[in-house]
């Protein structure tokens, strides 16, 4: 009886994919590429939140009670905004590490991207709300920006 190969030489698609422990040039850049886009941005909106919140918090002194002509007001929304951000990014920072140690398959690479990808829109939002782009006057709870026009 005569044994069959498993293998018969011809290249196909899963002979040229990589496994778990290996990695193609082209995906450890787009991977570089992510990560380092995606802290960066998170990095500065943590930074914003801080100096909105210390410096420019004048503005929005009359939503939590106080009067914009006060020296000192604090607005802790931007901190917490940040906070919650950095929070989300806690658990897609670990699924990154098992994937590049290999301890996860390569069709969770496209859920990472996914996951910085919405980090990014997340910081996008959260500085157009420090920094209440679009918002002319907020004093009387309306907003002249805000209508639609057709």
């Amino acid at each position: 009886k005569k044994k069959k190969k498993m293998y018969d030489g011809k290249q196909d698609d899963c002979v040229t994919q990589p496994l778990f422990g290996e990695a193609r040039r082209k995906d450890k850049i787009i991977n570089i590429v992510v990560a380092t886009v995606t802290a960066s941005i998170v990095s500065v909106t943590v930074v914003m939140s801080f100096i909105n919140s210390v410096f420019f918090a004048q503005r929005k002194c009359h939503l939590v009670g106080g009067d914009p002509n006060d020296h000192i007001c604090l607005y802790p929304m931007d901190i917490v905004f940040a906070l919650v951000i950095l929070l989300l990014l806690i658990p897609q920072v670990f699924v990154a590490m098992w994937y590049r140690r290999g301890e996860l398959e390569p069709k969770f690479r496209r859920m990472i991207y996914y996951n910085a990808v919405v980090t990014i829109l997340l910081c996008i939002t959260a500085n157009l709300y420090f920094f209440q782009v679009g918002l002319q006057d907020t004093s009387n709870g309306h907003c002249k920006n805000s209508t639609i026009r057709v």
